[in-house]
């Protein structure tokens, strides 16, 4: 192992190789691809193909001075090793040459990290390199030195990307107002309040539209869209409470679960609905939850149109596009990326020690708690799982669907009883009728019970890899 003494720059690239060509400088060129299976604060692994030169390469340390050591490698360890990748592939052309004798690179990055170039210069000592003076026909190509700038190390850019980036946000939500439907990719160095704010944008527009589609028809599915994007705001701003600050973040939230739960029983009715129409001999009871879901319309039409929801709809918005960072919490400026692996995990260690308590003597109160778990668990994966290059969340995400339905089918069923027991005060006719249909109920209900513990040791199994992976982001 060897110690690696070099400085490195940030420069326009492409005018800098124009000018070293013209001298006769530039010696050769090569097009590499370089990937990590390790990467800690003080150690990396990487892998590197240049040309037909395949190698190892770890480096303990940090700043000007690491410890190095390479070894040969060969195309099947490469490609094996593919299957261990921390992060993105690095695709780069190196240009080498030397100055004053010294052994120098030019980087010109390409795909994820298009127009990034960087200057490389070693030297044999630490006294060397800190009294090196840039040639003046190179150093006007130099914008800035990034030696001790850990950001620009090759795996931060695996992990995290370019992290300097303009981002305009005044204008971003402009595009989102006149196009809610817009897929949202985040970069992955963007700071993290403008994110969630972009993030948080696009929901509430989505709220905005699918409260008027209701306003309008009573479409039972407008309402169900409308309070998922009301429940997605809310488990959204419990889970990067960080970036906001506190009292704001738990004003709204405070105020999205009133309107929220006032919607809360027409759901339930019609959902109880589908399940009377399967059945046979319902018609009173079918009859009788139609009333009271033609109640709930009315108190959620009135809810809805009501001066102070309305205000607590213009004060989010409001809020969403101010343009100071008046409200920033202490995560604000924050890569969005980091933001989120940490969030990411700390909802995957407490689903885990959730699932984990699950059994068959639970009550059904804690198979309901740990579906709320779940669902916030999805509800990052699904905005945020494009940022991360690990293979095993795309399963995550279905795997969570799949028994977050189940879970609640089971919570469901929970509340139809709730249901008939209301019904049968109102009443006396169905009282036979509803008996019948509880002991089908509590039949399901103990199969899907079942079917959740049957799927579980799989889920936390893939919940316990991601969670390791995770770690690198945030560290």
């Amino acid at each position: 192992m060897v110690l690696e003494i070099e400085r490195k720059f940030i420069l326009d690239g492409i005018s800098a190789i124009q000018t070293l060509e013209k001298d006769g400088i530039l010696a050769t060129s090569n097009e590499i691809i370089q990937f990590y299976t390790k990467i800690t604060q003080l150690e990396e692994v990487r892998f590197r193909k240049s040309g037909d030169k395949f190698t190892v390469t770890q480096k303990i340390g940090k700043g000007l001075v690491r410890k190095e050591s390479e070894i040969p490698s060969d195309k099947k360890s490469y490609k094996d090793a593919l299957k261990e990748i921390v992060g993105m592939p690095i695709k780069k052309t190196r240009f080498e040459f030397k100055i004053n004798n010294l052994p120098c690179n030019i980087d010109i990055y390409h795909e994820f990290l298009e127009g990034l170039a960087t200057l490389e210069i070693e030297f044999l000592t630490l006294n060397d390199a800190q009294n090196f003076a840039i040639p003046e026909f190179l150093a006007r190509y130099i914008t800035s030195e990034i030696t001790e700038d850990e950001r620009y190390k090759n795996k931060s850019l695996a992990l995290f990307g370019v992290p300097e980036i303009k981002f305009d946000i005044q204008s971003t939500l402009k595009i989102i107002d006149q196009n809610h439907d817009l897929k949202l990719a985040f970069p992955s160095s963007l700071r993290s309040f403008d994110a969630a704010r972009v993030m948080f944008f696009q929901i509430y527009k989505q709220i905005r539209k699918y409260r008027q589609i209701y306003l309008e028809t009573k479409d039972e599915e407008a309402l169900h869209q409308f309070r998922v994007n009301l429940r997605k705001t809310r488990s959204m701003l419990k889970l990067l409470s960080s970036v906001f600050d506190k009292k704001t973040s738990d004003h709204f939230n405070k105020n999205f679960k009133t309107i929220a739960n006032s919607t809360n029983k027409k759901r339930d009715v019609d959902v109880f609905l589908d399940f009377l129409k399967e059945e046979k001999r319902t018609k009173p009871l079918i009859l009788l939850a139609q009333e009271v879901k033609e109640a709930e319309n009315i108190k959620i039409t009135a809810m809805l149109n009501a001066l102070k929801s309305e205000e607590v709809f213009k004060d989010w918005e409001i809020f969403l596009k101010e343009q100071s960072d008046f409200y920033q919490g202490k995560d604000y400026a924050k890569p969005i990326k980091k933001v989120v692996a940490y969030a990411l995990r700390l909802q995957i260690l407490r689903l885990q020690k959730s699932l984990a308590l699950l059994n068959n003597e639970c009550e059904n109160l804690h198979f309901h708690n740990t579906r709320i778990q779940i669902k916030r668990l999805r509800y990052l994966l699904e905005i945020f799982i494009d940022m991360f290059a690990i293979k095993s969340l795309e399963k995550c995400k279905q795997r969570a669907k799949e028994i977050q339905e189940i879970f609640g089918d089971l919570q469901d069923r929970d509340i139809w009883l709730e249901i008939l027991k209301d019904l049968e005060q109102n009443s006396k006719d169905s009282i036979e009728i509803s008996s019948k249909l509880k002991t089908k109920i509590y039949k399901q209900m103990f199969k899907l019970r079942d079917k959740i513990l049957d799927k579980k040791p799989k889920f936390m199994r893939n919940l316990g890899k991601i969670s390791k992976n995770l770690k690198i982001y945030y560290m």
